[in-house]
């Protein structure tokens, strides 16, 4: 596409479309100075006259787009993507090209400074571009993932896949009548690609299981020159899990993995350790060693001949026994251990392990999150630099943050330029030049909730007056997530607060899963947890009254008011207003507060209190017939609560002479009852 202004300046930019071009010289104009840049609903008829049109992608279907500006009299439309998201070939309705982010900037800059642009494109012809490269659609997996199994698994062609079509759409999201094909994009796409990929491993292997098949389609999934959506930054397990699934390759391989449903559900907390073809830790330690173990399908021994690891400098990966045969029919164990001792917490890493089979190899990735344990080590040595003759003294500290009493195996080996000072261990028995202790810590006490009679700051003040927009698509069942300035509970900072729908709050913020018409009793350790519940009771706000939220100020303070107004029960009688007052001024100040509440039909199933984050602390101030109800003008219910405290501690400390010159780490190894693994601190120095 080539931009010309009237000054003699021109501006060339290379786009994507399967549409006709434009030959001759066309008026280029922003669909922005019309009131809406992202063309979201038909132009009036005469808003254009023949005009080529810019439109940003976004909310709705780019195909629509070039309906919208071809009701408006446009003559071609410029669809240009607001940040990288990659292009598309639609089947649009009139002459249309597609441009990345960057020549989107290009095209809107080159409008803001000239005037009287004209443009022509040529029709969209047939390219060789770069392949596997992720698309910026497609699902991510990340560190937010809290289950011992990474996703996505593996990925597969989604972008530019020739489809079929209707020739008469439903709708205009469909493009214009009379096309039968279509090149289209999206995890729908690529979805079948692996289903497919699936289905043709299981006629050449009908006994296998899907857990086998998906251990092949991992396996053997290629992921040398898999790349981020940029096309240049290689992807990692959290892009492509695997990497893009190669039918060449599965095809060969024999090599497979399973894993039974009753094991996944009794590993439900730890299925790191479950038989799965590849390796995720979201709360790693200093070191760990899990199994895998792996069936040869042929009825020939397989030896793997070769291990490759790939891992970054700080991540130490070893997986055996080298030289492993695996029997005809049968199987074998490999053991992968694990060593991020040097990783900073909160720090992920990728590794990779590769078995060489004499054939087709066998790639199983690998992704940890360093994180600190429930029972927690603190290590310091100082000073870190010490003349030969020297003293370093080392302080270790252990501190159960578990709510069980958790138990604690030490083991300190010094290095061998070290010396323990004479009587200058505490906390510890000397063994030689390491020292060793065990002992029992007694548990953390969770954080503590209370509801219980107080006030709200100013009682119940309707939002609606101050023209507070009800919440949009509140209704039965749903919860919408807020964010908002920092507010305080149970000794943790919010800025995420969920609303749902039946009465009650969750701080941090919630998913599906958090919505019940089902009310609790607290504590309770089933979802919902960390629950803020001003009338949990079954409601209906599509069936009548809104939800709303706010900040409110005094001038002085500020606080958010979440508020069902007037919100119907499901059963449709009788209609509910209340209100939660949250502070906002850096200390815990929350409140509930009711205006006009239904009492007789919400008896035997409401929960006015709260709980903490784990379901293991909770108050009720109502709950289904016990307790005080709240009433009309029932100004209201406080919520107290306390931060969660450190269980036991133990400290060890001691005294070492540097006898030598040169380099030293020391490093103190922890294994507990609290968590699978082995927690390793170390410190470290030079001796001059």
């Amino acid at each position: 596409m080539t931009l010309s202004a009237d000054n003699g300046d021109t501006l060339a930019l290379t786009g994507a479309s399967l549409t006709a071009g434009i030959g001759a010289a066309t008026a280029v104009v922003d669909a922005a100075a019309f009131g809406s840049a992202q063309c979201l609903s038909p132009f009036a008829a005469g808003t254009f006259s023949g005009q080529i049109v810019i439109c940003k992608r976004g909310v709705n279907a780019r195909v629509a787009k070039s309906f919208n500006v071809a009701a408006g009299g446009a003559s071609g439309m410029i669809l240009y993507n607001p940040t990288l998201q990659g292009l598309a070939t639609d089947n649009h309705f009139i002459p249309t090209v597609h441009l990345e982010n960057v020549d989107g900037s290009s095209l809107l800059g080159f409008m803001s400074s000239h005037t009287g642009v004209t443009a022509t494109f040529t029709p969209g012809t047939a390219t060789v571009t770069q392949g596997d490269v992720m698309a910026a659609f497609s699902s991510r997996g990340g560190p937010g993932q809290t289950l011992g199994i990474s996703k996505p698994d593996v990925t597969a062609p989604g972008v530019q896949i020739l489809a079929g079509h209707t020739s008469m759409p439903a709708t205009i999201n469909g493009g214009p009548p009379g096309e039968l094909f279509q090149a289209i994009q999206g995890t729908s796409m690529s979805s079948p690609h692996v289903a497919g990929a699936a289905a043709l491993l299981k006629d050449l292997h009908p006994g296998w299981t899907p857990g086998q098949i998906k251990s092949v389609l991992m396996g053997s999934a290629v992921n040398t020159g898999v790349t981020k959506e940029d096309g240049v930054t290689p992807a990692d397990p959290f892009d492509d899990g695997s990497g893009r699934i190669s039918l060449t390759a599965a095809g060969k391989l024999s090599l497979t993995l399973d894993e039974t449903g009753a094991n996944y559900i009794a590993l439900e907390d730890e299925l790191f350790k479950a038989n799965y073809p590849s390796l995720y830790v979201p709360v790693m330690p200093g070191r760990m060693t899990v199994q895998r173990t792996v069936h040869n399908t042929t009825g020939s021994d397989i030896h793997v001949m070769d291990i490759k690891i790939e891992t970054p400098s700080d991540l130490r990966v070893t997986v055996g026994p080298r030289g492993l045969v695996i029997p005809a029919n049968g199987d074998a164990d490999l053991s992968i251990t694990v060593d991020a001792r040097d990783i900073p917490l909160g720090e992920v890493r990728h590794a990779a392990a590769t078995l060489g089979l004499g054939g087709p190899r066998f790639r199983f990735p690998i992704a940890i999150i360093r994180q600190a344990q429930p029972v927690t080590m603190d290590k310091t040595c100082s000073p870190g630099t010490v003349a030969v003759g020297g003293t370093v003294s080392c302080t270790i500290t252990l501190t159960n943050n578990s709510f069980e009493a958790a138990s604690m195996d030490v083991t300190d080996q010094l290095p061998p330029q070290w010396s323990m000072v004479a009587g200058s261990l505490t906390g510890a028995s000397p063994r030689g030049n390491t020292l060793v202790a065990s002992e029992i810590l007694d548990a953390a006490e969770p954080p503590g909730v209370t509801a219980s009679s107080g006030s709200a700051p100013f009682g119940y003040v309707a939002l609606a007056p101050f023209g507070v927009p009800a919440v949009s698509g509140a209704g039965d069942e749903t919860i919408h997530n807020f964010s908002l300035p920092a507010f305080v509970y149970h000794g943790n900072t919010y800025t995420t607060i969920g609303m749902v729908s039946n009465g009650y709050l969750i701080p941090g913020g919630g998913t599906g899963g958090d919505v019940s018409f089902i009310n609790q009793s607290f504590p309770n350790s089933a979802q919902p947890n960390n629950v803020l519940a001003p009338f949990w009771t079954d409601l209906n706000t599509s069936a009548g009254g809104a939800q709303r939220a706010a900040i409110l100020t005094s001038g002085t303070n500020k606080w958010v008011v979440f508020e069902w107004s007037a919100v119907r029960n499901y059963n449709g009688t009788g209609t509910n207003s209340f209100q939660v007052w949250i502070g906002l001024n850096g200390v815990e100040d929350i409140s509930y507060v009711y205006g006009s509440v239904l009492t007789a039909g919400n008896l035997g199933f409401l929960t006015v209190g709260a709980e903490n984050q784990y379901g293991n602390r909770g108050s009720n101030f109502y709950y289904n017939g016990t307790g005080t109800l709240p009433v009309a003008g029932f100004n209201g219910v406080d919520v107290t609560s306390t931060p969660a405290q450190p269980g036991g501690s133990h400290v060890i400390s001691f005294n070492a002479e540097a006898k030598q010159a040169g380099p030293w780490k020391n490093c103190t190894i922890l294994n507990s009852s609290a968590f699978f693994g082995t927690e390793i601190d170390c410190a470290s120095g030079v001796t001059q």
